[in-house]
């Protein structure tokens, strides 16, 4: 699984800086939640509708903060399992890991809340899943299980709203994806 993981963090866009703090971090091992509470892997999974440019995200109700949907990784978990397991927990919306593109970018957010949260760093792969907003239907009583307020947000108003680095980042690359 660390091979895997260490192939998919070199392919993956983002920062060098980052890329290499991540495979260190790799390296260390004990990756997940329950193994390490303060350092862990976490999983996104962006919904856009590139033909309308725009990006579905929502305000979690832990952070405070405006953030795509996205989870830990369990452990025995790989990130297209994670991302499977909790767009069903977030959407309700069963993910077909055939039309799921590896994960595409990656990032190191720091946790500023903790008294929230005992995450210190999370080093998050981002998954982005093109989707229709007409057509793209997940179930909003699962969702504010997490959310206080989501839906579909213009680049323009998701770049207001984001306001976490990694968040940004992920945005502005979206932003470039067809």
């Amino acid at each position: 699984m660390n091979d895997y993981l260490i192939t998919l963090v070199q392919q993956a866009a983002g920062k060098d800086v980052v890329k290499l703090k991540f495979l260190n971090r790799l390296e260390e091992g004990h990756l997940t939640r329950s193994e390490n509470p303060t350092s862990h892997l976490c999983v996104y999974f962006a919904a856009y509708d590139p033909a309308a440019r725009k990006v579905f995200i929502g305000l979690h109700k832990k952070s405070g903060l405006w953030l795509f949907n996205g989870g830990h990784m369990d452990p025995g978990e790989s990130p297209m399992v994670t991302v499977i397991r909790e767009a069903k927990e977030e959407w309700g919306i069963t993910l077909d890991p055939d039309t799921v593109a590896p994960p595409q970018f990656a990032t190191l957010t720091e946790i500023e809340h903790p008294e929230r949260q005992t995450c210190e760093w999370h080093y998050d792969l981002w998954h982005f899943i093109p989707v229709d907003e007409h057509v793209f239907l997940p179930n909003p009583t699962l969702l504010t299980i997490e959310f206080s307020q989501f839906g579909w947000k213009s680049y323009e108003q998701a770049t207001t709203l984001l306001v976490d680095p990694a968040s940004q980042e992920a945005l502005d690359y979206c932003k470039n994806l067809k």
